[in-house]
């Protein structure tokens, strides 16, 4: 980060809260206070320009001390149940090892130690940094959930939405008051209805969510280069969430049978200058921003672990048993839509320092202002 960039205490708090406090979480969630700690790169609340770090007191660590002490930790009973749907049993045959002929899987407890969502937790809090520099040059993040279960939004509501062309066509009051962060009251409460169910057959759902950011100039990213095309950067970060096995830029994931007279944003100009007609692009073409809000779908699949443990293989013993059972939400897509969120906040941050990059905020802000101007008098022509 830039020298020069205020970041508000409460602003962090805030968005870690909007991550842990959502319907259909587990009991950990209660205790987990997040009470983040800055231990360098800032001073007076006003980065320095030097690495920022941050740390997150985790609510259980004390009680696992023992077993994962990095020096002390105790491997006399491995773990050697894999969950379905998790990362243990992959993780357990990539770090296996051998004693003589004989196959040995790593100890499960090591696979799913770093493998926890747990981590996104600290995605937040960069991605509530990366949200102040954006808003510095008038750049806004935003999220919601469209279907959790068989409960959704409307086909129609929903493309609707997609296309909002300012964060002030989102009903971002109704979003953040509604449990499941879904822009509806009546879809709201089927949802929460789907969560009270689950919870009742003791299993999970999973839900769909969209990501918008509105504000970027058009050019930002690159086509020059595979892995610097900015709607690639993003859709592997919002995959990387744990859980997200979907994800889609505008209307991408309804239009499959459009044709393409149907699907591309006609260029035309509104008066003021020259804009797109739609955005089912969802933002982004060729790689690069194209003036419109960027937008994005994802999908989370339903929580692997169920109250109800489901078969597997003990490693150890090769006999059929019920996988080990550890807390688990009923829904992760509320928080998976805030995850995105500032998953989206950070690639973009990124993109904006690699083009308008400076030490202090003030060679940032100048830079963009550069370009705004001149992209304005382009485009009103």
């Amino acid at each position: 980060m830039p020298a020069g960039l205020r970041l508000p205490r409460e602003r962090i708090a805030d968005e870690l809260r909007r991550r842990r406090k959502l319907y259909g979480r587990s009991s950990r969630m209660k205790r987990e206070t997040d009470a983040v700690a800055c231990e360098g790169g800032m001073r007076g609340g006003v980065t320095t320009g030097n690495p920022l770090v941050f740390r997150i007191p985790n609510a259980e660590a004390e009680k696992w001390s023992r077993l994962l002490d990095p020096w002390e930790g105790l491997r006399e009973s491995p773990l050697t149940r894999p969950r379905p749907g998790h990362a243990d049993f992959a993780g357990a045959m990539k770090y296996a090892s051998y004693k003589g002929d004989k196959f040995h899987p790593a100890d499960i407890q090591d696979v799913l130690e770093r493998a926890s969502a747990r981590e996104t937790a600290a995605r937040v809090v960069a991605g509530a940094v990366c949200k102040e520099l954006l808003a510095a040059v008038n750049v806004s993040v935003a999220s919601f959930v469209h279907r959790i279960g068989k409960a959704g939004l409307p086909r129609r509501k929903l493309l609707r939405l997609l296309e909002a062309k300012e964060l002030q066509e989102l009903p971002v009051a109704q979003i953040e008051k509604n449990p499941l962060r879904m822009p509806d009251e009546k879809v709201g409460k089927a949802a929460k209805a789907s969560v009270d169910d689950a919870r009742k057959r003791r299993v999970t759902l999973g839900g769909g969510f969209a990501v918008m950011a509105f504000g970027l100039l058009p050019g930002i990213g690159s086509f020059a280069q595979w892995d610097e095309r900015l709607d690639g950067r993003i859709a592997q970060a919002i995959v990387s969430i744990p859980a997200v096995k979907l994800v889609g830029f505008g209307a991408a994931g309804w239009l499959e049978e459009a044709d393409g007279s149907e699907y591309h944003d006609e260029i035309v100009s509104d008066g003021e200058g020259l804009t797109h007609a739609t955005n089912r692009a969802g933002g982004i073409t060729g790689g690069l921003t194209n003036g419109m809000p960027v937008v994005l779908t994802g999908m989370v699949k339903p929580i692997p672990t169920q109250k109800e443990a489901l078969r597997t293989v003990n490693l150890a013993s090769g006999k059929t048993v019920k996988a080990s059972k550890h807390r688990s939400d009923i829904t992760a897509a509320p928080a998976a839509s805030v995850i995105a969120e500032n998953m989206l906040a950070l690639i973009l941050a990124d993109v904006i320092l690699v083009e308008f990059g400076g030490s202090h905020m003030d060679d940032v802000l100048a830079r963009w202002e550069e370009r705004r101007k001149r992209i304005g008098k382009l485009m009103a022509h």
